[in-house]
């Protein structure tokens, strides 16, 4: 049984923090592809190793850190500041 109430809280909390997120700015940080494949494939090991809540068997990721991990990169994607 998937439990929605996670997957719903997780996906709008990264959708805000996607949206804050600043492409082209004069610091020393520059975010580019490889960056955020880096930031995909750490987020996935992140989340296959905190795994779900006890009493939740649906699937062996924390799918509240999942949906939190794709609403960053959406969030980036559809609302990010350009500075």
């Amino acid at each position: 049984m998937i439990s929605l109430g996670p997957i719903i809280f997780g996906l709008i909390l990264g959708l805000i923090i996607g949206s804050q997120i600043k492409l082209n700015n004069i610091s020393d940080f520059k975010f580019t592809l490889g960056s955020f494949v880096v930031i995909l494939i750490a987020g996935i090991i992140m989340a296959w190793q905190l795994g779900n809540y006890p009493f939740y068997t649906d699937l062996p990721l924390s799918t509240a850190f999942l949906s939190a991990l794709i609403g960053i990169f959406v969030g980036k994607l559809l609302f990010a500041r350009s500075k």
